[in-house]
């Protein structure tokens, strides 16, 4: 200390003036920041998913109101709109037999139409048992026996055919159904029994038709200029696994791994390198092989809203309107008459929060990944092919969350590993709005499936 009290002393008065302004200021903040969790201990708020990123399952949910059923018929002003009709398979006419007054016998008489009406039903399908019968002799030229081979999908050996096959690969996947629940729907809807080994020996059965097509999916995905990256966790034989999704507005590809570093990213990118790369701000996703990227507003105006409830910060107020206004902005280019000059405005909105110290601790730290992540804020006004959010990567994640829950994750590797291709091939046929159960059909045929135009 005495050696502190020497070097104050050789400091002009000027020179302590502002040294003591600055303590002062910098006691006034932290008394704020302890004034702040004093606040916040005693409130005790939680972090949810309208102000963190925590996942929408785990947040408190209290009770809605019931509402008044919506009346029926358009909405005033609008022009009502029924089904349209389809093509006729089989018409019914319905003569009058009697008059209901007098009765009076008309069937024999003429009639005129008075009305239509279509009603759509789908026939009860049972399965359809084939045998295949093979047949055999001797040649009376050199004396071998020949056998006849079995057309393809009635190949020796086989027991399900394809159809029943993509069907089990539809329910078990594309929404997503366990397979006890596949098994009461294919003996209810089908008559067929089948046992779970069995499903699994059909699904397992297609593991290489469907692992060539997620192969397919990669590729096209290396060649792709702009890529959305995320993550999230998966039980895989009683291990913690990460599932990866790789996506573009046309593509997905999605990888089953131990690890949730940035190898993962290597291993899936290659030699490849996009232009630019959007995803949150996971260290292991900062490792990107892109050449620029764009971080996920949506996940910063989540976390602006802990700081609105938490402190009432004006800083985090005002960045949080101008996420939401450099979005708007985003969507609205082709109609803004001057889209540079707001471009130049929003940018300049950004600098100057940026040049203001917020007081707590929450917007400290918010401010200062915005700082370091100034480029990859708002490089999507500058692209209208960048988003300004990953929200497709998290939607294309969902049926897996969904999956998870319902079957509690996987209990080998391999199975994984198809999921992992099935609803890479899923995904893709969705976003190319392709039908999934013909999609499924054309993979387990060998034949194209997905059209790679755009990409």
């Amino acid at each position: 200390m005495e050696k502190r009290r020497q070097q104050l002393q050789q400091l002009s008065q000027e020179e302590l003036i502002t040294s003591h302004l600055l303590l002062e200021d910098r006691v006034r903040t932290l008394e704020k920041q302890v004034s702040d969790l004093r606040e916040l201990l005693s409130s005790k708020l939680a972090k949810t998913a309208q102000n963190s990123s925590v996942p929408p399952g785990q947040s408190p949910k209290g009770n809605i109101e019931a509402s008044a059923p919506a009346k029926r018929g358009p909405k005033k002003g609008h022009t009502g709109r029924s089904r349209a009709r389809g093509a006729t398979d089989e018409s019914i006419a319905c003569h009058v037999g009697a008059c209901s007054c007098c009765g009076t016998d008309l069937a024999g008489l003429v009639q005129h139409e008075v009305g239509r009406h279509q009603v759509i039903d789908i026939p009860r399908v049972p399965a359809i048992v084939r045998e295949v019968i093979r047949y055999g002799r001797y040649c009376p030229t050199c004396g071998s026996y020949q056998r006849a081979s079995a057309p393809a999908g009635f190949e020796t050996g086989r027991v399900f055919g394809a159809n029943l096959a993509q069907t089990v690969l539809y329910l078990h996947y594309a929404h997503p159904l366990s397979y006890k629940r596949v098994q009461q729907i294919v003996a209810d809807l089908y008559g067929l029994s089948m046992s779970e080994g069995a499903l699994v020996n059909l699904v397992r059965g297609a593991q290489s038709a469907l692992q060539e097509a997620g192969e397919g999916i990669h590729q096209q995905l290396q060649l792709a200029t702009v890529i959305g990256c995320d993550e999230t966790g998966m039980r895989v034989a009683g291990s913690n696994y990460w599932q990866w999704v790789f996506q573009t507005p046309q593509l997905a590809y999605f990888v089953m791994d131990r690890s949730r570093a940035a190898q993962v990213i290597a291993n899936v990118m290659g030699a490849t390198s996009p232009e630019i790369w959007t995803s949150d701000v996971l260290s292991s996703q900062m490792c990107h092989p892109a050449q620029a990227y764009q971080i996920c507003l949506a996940h910063q105006v989540r976390d602006l809203q802990y700081a609105l409830d938490a402190h009432s910060c004006d800083w985090a107020n005002d960045m949080q309107r101008l996420f939401y206004e450099v979005m708007v902005l985003g969507k609205q280019r082709e109609s803004v008459a001057d889209y540079r000059r707001e471009v130049q405005l929003m940018n300049q909105r950004l600098d100057r929060l940026l040049a203001q110290y917020p007081t707590n601790e929450d917007s400290q730290r918010l401010w200062r990944r915005f700082r370091k992540h100034r480029a990859a804020l708002l490089l999507f006004l500058a692209r209208s092919d960048v988003p300004p959010t990953n929200n497709a990567s998290e939607q294309a994640l969902r049926n897996s969350v969904i999956y998870r829950k319902v079957t509690g994750g996987f209990r080998t590797d391999w199975g994984a590993e198809l999921y992992a291709n099935v609803i890479s091939i899923l995904e893709t046929a969705r976003r190319q709005g392709q039908n999934i159960f013909d999609t499924l059909a054309a993979i387990l045929a060998s034949q194209p499936a997905f059209s790679w135009q755009g990409e």
